[in-house]
């Protein structure tokens, strides 16, 4: 019987929805909100035809803009978003 020789198991890359992002010229300065507000945003991805309303947290924002932080596809992304898309939500306590 030939020698198995070990190989680490090959799993493919996932691939990300990449998110339109607003334009970071037209969003001006944007100021840091400390502690993170838990907020919901509509987001558009290039690759789905519609809105996603997404759970996000608001790191940073403008006038016009809102800097988001979501996990939604399992990493981390910062998006720009529209002021207009955001609203802020509640977060449930945990149970115990």
């Amino acid at each position: 019987m030939p020698e198995h020789k070990w190989a680490p198991p090959e799993h493919p890359d996932v691939t990300l929805h990449q998110p339109i992002s607003f334009d970071a010229e037209l969003a001006g300065p944007l100021l840091t909100i400390d502690p993170p507000k838990p907020v919901y945003a509509d987001i558009a991805y290039g690759t789905i035809p519609d809105l996603l309303h997404l759970p996000c947290f608001a790191i940073a924002a403008s006038e016009v803009a809102v800097l988001v932080e979501t996990s939604w596809q399992g990493r981390r992304q910062g998006i720009l978003v529209d002021r207009d898309h955001v609203v802020h939500r509640t977060l449930q306590p945990r149970a115990r």
